[in-house]
C-alpha cells in the first residue's frame, strides 16, 4: 500500500474520533479531588462483635457503612442488630440509622427503632418486650439503653405509651417516665356474686 492512502484513511480515522469526541460534552457533575471525612466505607454488611473474652456481644448486619475519622464513629443505615449483653438476655434491635464507637461501646440510633426482647435462652415462652421510638441512646459494653423520646410498649394484648424511657438489657430491667395508658373495662353485667 502506499502512504499517500494510509495517510488519507488516518485523516478520516482522527476525524470521526473528533467528531465523538465532541458529541461527549462536559463531565457533570465535575470530579472532585478534593479530601473527604469518611476514612472508609462498605455496603451489606455482616458483623459479629465479640467482647475481651471472645463471647459474642452483638451480630450486626447494616445496608451500608461509613467510618468518620473525626469523630470516630462507624455511620451505618439499615442495622438490624442481634444482641446477647447477658447469658440470659436477647434482643433485636432494628433501625434506619445508626452511629457506634467499637472503642467506648456508646450507640445513637435514630430514624426510627425497634426493641424487641427475645426473654431467656432456656426459659419458657414469656410474650416478647417491643418498645418502638425515633431515637435510642446507649452502650454495647454496659447493656443500658436509653430514650428521651417518646415510646410505645406493646407485650401481647399490653400496650402503653411513655414519654421517656431507660432500660438495662443486661438484668432485662425497663423504667418508663409520665406513662399513658388506655384502659377499655368489660361491660357490666348485673349478676348477683353470690
Amino acid at each position: 500500500m502506499n502512504t499517500r492512502v494510509l495517510v488519507i484513511i488516518a485523516l478520516i480515522i482522527a476525524g470521526i474520533a473528533g467528531w465523538f469526541f465532541q458529541q461527549q460534552g462536559d463531565v457533570a457533575p465535575p470530579v472532585s479531588m478534593a479530601p473527604t471525612d469518611v476514612d472508609y466505607e462498605a455496603t451489606e454488611i455482616k458483623a459479629v462483635q465479640t467482647n475481651d473474652e471472645g463471647e459474642t456481644e452483638y451480630e450486626l448486619t447494616a445496608e451500608s457503612l461509613t467510618h468518620n475519622p473525626e469523630t470516630n464513629l462507624d455511620e451505618m443505615s439499615g442495622i438490624t442488630m442481634n444482641w446477647e449483653p447477658s447469658a440470659e438476655q436477647r434482643y433485636r434491635i432494628e433501625a434506619g440509622t445508626a452511629a457506634i464507637s467499637q472503642e467506648t461501646g456508646e450507640l445513637s440510633l435514630s430514624g426510627g427503632f425497634s426493641l424487641v426482647s427475645k426473654g431467656d435462652k432456656g426459659a419458657s415462652e414469656v410474650e416478647p418486650i417491643k418498645v418502638t421510638g425515633s431515637t435510642l441512646k446507649g452502650n454495647t459494653k454496659s447493656g443500658k439503653v436509653y430514650s428521651d423520646e417518646p415510646v410505645q410498649v406493646v407485650q401481647g394484648m399490653n400496650r402503653f405509651e411513655a414519654s421517656s424511657m431507660t432500660a438495662n438489657l443486661e438484668t432485662g430491667e425497663y423504667e418508663f417516665g409520665h406513662v399513658a395508658v388506655a384502659f377499655t373495662p368489660s361491660e357490666r353485667q348485673d349478676k348477683a356474686l353470690f
